[in-house]
């Protein structure tokens, strides 16, 4: 009977934020590492110097004809020899590439400020109702907009609103953090992609957004949801093994989503999808084993 009244169902909704500074870009491809402009720099103009007292060694220029300043050298002190200028103006220009082309490396590959993170929590609803997170999954689906980036902080920050407030119904949960910097050997972009294809993988029939159809269901099920975030800036979520720490996850999750410019990519993730579909416990903790009783 379990075999047979396994989820076979799940929805998915998310996506990534069209934005060309790099990460994962909409429409299904991808762009690799950041890119950085240096603005706001001082412009450095050399030009000949001039000396109303005759040619002097230093290249300065007189209307008085050519030869020496029958000053001699005595104003070399009061008047900087363009020569020295240009040579101090090729060394600062040198310094300043040095240190921008420093800091756009280590800004790209060197930072482990990236984070791919997951949250996932097993609940059991009694029916399938509006007030049920069956039923609140239904109702993200029908209104989410992921088609910007606020409309996809949304859907993170609302459904982890709506796991927070179906607490009565949950059953277990966990936490995945992966951080490093992108472009390096812990690209988090690489560890949220396998999350990712590792959570559809469990289910047989995926709806993009959802049908709506468990809204009015009778009958309660298991079901799991899954909230992913791949962030710019982003902190390990808390491990979880009771009620608080899911809480303290949750709130994290959606706070740090909210940042202006931190998101990359969402996707919020649930099963059973059709109302056809009723998960068992056993069925749960068999196709989501690294579920931790709570």
């Amino acid at each position: 009977a379990g075999d047979a009244l396994a989820a076979r169902s799940g929805g998915r909704m998310g996506g990534s934020v069209p934005r060309g500074g790099g990460g994962m870009s909409r429409g299904g491809g991808y762009s690799r590492g950041y890119s950085g402009s240096y603005g706001g720099g001082t412009n450095i103009i050399v030009s000949p110097g001039i000396s109303p007292f005759g040619f002097s060694p230093f290249g300065g220029f007189s209307p008085f004809g050519f030869g020496y300043s029958p000053f001699g050298f005595g104003f070399g002190g009061l008047f900087a020899p363009p020569s020295f200028l240009l040579l101090g103006a090729l060394g600062l220009i040198a310094f300043r590439a040095a240190r921008e082309a420093t800091g756009a490396i280590s800004g790209a590959a060197g930072s482990d400020a990236g984070a791919a993170l997951l949250l996932q929590v097993g609940l059991k609803c009694n029916s399938r109702g509006r007030s049920t997170m069956a039923g609140r999954m239904d109702q993200l689906a029908a209104s989410a907009d992921t088609s910007t980036d606020v409309g996809l902080q949304l859907l993170v920050s609302d459904t982890c609103l709506a796991l927070l407030r179906s607490s009565d119904e949950w059953v277990s949960g966990r936490t995945v953090s992966a951080t490093g910097g992108f472009g390096g050997s812990r690209d988090p972009e690489g560890d949220y992609r396998r999350l990712l294809v590792q959570e559809r993988s469990k289910w047989e029939r995926e709806e993009r957004r959802g049908s709506g159809a468990a809204a009015g269901a009778d009958g309660g099920t298991f079901m799991v949801v899954t909230v992913m975030a791949l962030l710019r800036d982003g902190s390990r979520l808390p491990e979880v093994s009771s009620n608080a720490d899911l809480r303290r996850a949750l709130s994290q999750l959606a706070s740090e989503v909210g940042k202006e410019d931190n998101l990359i990519a969402a996707d919020v993730l649930w099963t059973p999808q059709d109302a056809a579909d009723r998960m068992e416990r056993e069925d749960m903790f068999s196709s989501f084993p690294e579920l931790i009783d709570i």
